[in-house]
């Protein structure tokens, strides 16, 4: 049977559930940034809640560091700290909650009944070591202040919601930015999707690298924004997002400014140069760029001047070894984007990794099918980042510190390739089908909610039970008051909540902004 276009044209191409998920009332920026920063930071704190303590991949370092930060403790290991290990004088409670992982990280069929309980005098002062020592501060200066509170371990799980409030908070100042542009709907599907497992595990961690990727998401939305979607009634309000994301985005790790500095020329290849040249002609854009520069400055001085970057005993790796050997473990870091939880011991099923490769691959393959040639350029220039990073860190690095990267140290690039693919769509918005359209953005975005879960679930089943345990969660979690299919159940619903939000946000009206509809006109016109 055929279908001739009256057919199509009278037949409901979306499903009335579809609509009501993604219609609602005319909304505006502080209220898509406030309605994303709560659905976020719920999902992002139920995680940190239900996460047992110390199950994040270096996070016992990076709490020692923090409590140390805040209280003024100083490295008090003799000969210096150039291999990163230093030595801090802090409350037992430290010491004792550093032991935590021990008997299961990298071990998956243990589960976390094999932890300790907190014993003696907690207040007493001890001598801990962290592999964070000479990191730069800034991020542990934030969340670290619950160790200012009675010891317990409740500090802890204080400072992983504050790390999600604040990277939270980065990721709603890009989604509020992204509701202002007439075309938005791919855009937002495109933020949503770059909350992959890996991500929200350090959003409800004590890492640094949630600062930093939230940071680079902010700088990616912003900077684009400025160049390809110029609005004269949000330029201040772009620029200082462009100054609150790199102070993050580089002071996080060392390789922080080396990022801003990608963005930024990917940014700029991504738009026509007068774009560029009209933007440099403002004042307001030097004090941007100033403050922005500082900012990498800081940086990059911390770095040089504290022995940020470890030392440690040559390996004498050959250089082709180190190729090939880098080249082998490239799908190993693909899969990490995506899902490496815990101390990269929770095993997740390959159908949920392909899974996950499909719905961002999908946004990346229609851009790449229906996007501009500039487009294509820019998107396969920063896939091309993303691949080079490890294979240079290694190439530098391996003969002092051996073969030390993961997948989520290329987030901030990797990213952009979701994002800068999505961009390319709403730049085509106009001539897709908006029912087809609305169809595979609400289909994705479900089917990314419910991998979400699938993996949530999968992480609680590995610290209750192991990996060779059964599938079913007991009553009660050994460290949780609640039952695991309960907090699973709240997950989900956060979930659900995050993609309407989003989907709403990208799709009803927002109050009008000056100029708009020409400027989306003069988008259409110059392709």
């Amino acid at each position: 049977m055929t279908h001739t276009a009256t057919d199509l044209t009278n037949e409901r191409m979306t499903p009335r559930w579809v609509e009501r998920i993604v219609t609602g009332r005319e909304t505006s920026t502080r209220r898509v940034f406030w309605t994303t920063f709560v659905a976020l930071a719920l999902v992002s704190g139920i995680w940190a809640l239900s996460n047992p303590l110390m199950a994040s991949v270096d996070e016992p370092a990076h709490v020692i560091k923090a409590v140390a930060t805040v209280e003024g403790a100083e490295n008090t290991r003799t000969g210096g700290s150039a291999d990163g290990i230093g030595k801090v004088e802090i409350p037992h409670l430290y010491y004792q909650l550093s032991r935590y992982p021990n008997c299961f990280a990298f071990q998956p069929w243990v589960s976390v009944a094999c932890q300790p309980s907190l014993a003696g005098d907690i207040d007493a002062v001890a001598t801990v070591p962290t592999s964070a020592i000479n990191y730069n501060p800034l991020y542990y200066a934030v969340v670290g202040w619950p160790a200012l509170l009675p010891d317990g371990e409740h500090t802890v799980y204080l400072m992983r919601i504050v790390n999600a409030l604040v990277a939270s908070a980065l990721v709603a100042a890009a989604a509020a930015i992204v509701s202002t542009f007439p075309a938005r709907r791919w855009i937002g599907l495109a933020l949503l999707l770059v909350l992959t497992p890996t991500l929200v595990n350090l959003l409800g961690s004590v890492n640094p690298q949630s600062f930093e990727v939230g940071g680079a998401i902010l700088l990616w939305v912003s900077l684009l924004a400025l160049l390809r979607h110029p609005d004269p009634r949000y330029q201040t309000s772009r620029l200082v997002a462009v100054v609150a994301a790199t102070v993050p985005l580089a002071n996080a790790r060392s390789l922080g400014p080396l990022m801003v500095v990608v963005i930024l020329a990917l940014c700029i290849l991504s738009a026509p140069w007068e774009r560029t040249v009209d933007l440099l002609r403002e004042r307001r854009s030097w004090v941007a760029l100033g403050l922005s520069v500082a900012a990498c400055a800081a940086s990059v001085l911390w770095t040089l001047t504290q022995d940020a970057l470890p030392e440690g005993a040559s390996h004498g790796s050959a250089l082709i070894d180190t190729v090939k050997g880098t080249l082998g473990l490239t799908s190993a870091y693909v899969q990490q984007i995506f899902v490496a939880l815990g101390w990269l011991d929770v095993p997740a099923p390959q159908w949920v990794v392909f899974s996950f490769i499909a719905c961002l691959g999908a946004v990346v393959i229609i851009a790449w099918a229906a996007g501009r040639t500039r487009d294509r350029l820019v998107t396969a220039a920063a896939a091309a980042v993303v691949f080079a990073l490890p294979l240079a860190s290694h190439i530098t690095q391996a003969d002092k510190i051996g073969f030390f990267w993961q997948g989520r140290y290329a987030f901030p690039i990797a990213f952009g390739v979701v994002l800068l693919s999505g961009f390319a769509l709403a730049h085509r918005e106009r001539v897709i089908p908006s029912w087809l359209t609305t169809n595979i953005v609400t289909t994705v975005a479900l089917a990314f909610a419910s991998l979400q879960v699938v993996m949530f679930y999968g992480m609680l089943r590995r610290y209750a039970n192991g990996e060779t345990g059964g599938w079913i969660l007991r009553s009660q979690l050994p460290w949780l008051p609640l039952p695991g299919i309960v907090v699973t159940a709240l997950y989900a619903a956060a979930w659900v909540g995050l993609v309407v939000v989003v989907l709403r946000s990208t799709t009803t009206p927002v109050e009008p902004a000056a100029g708009a509809d020409s400027l989306a006109e003069d988008e259409v016109a110059s392709s």
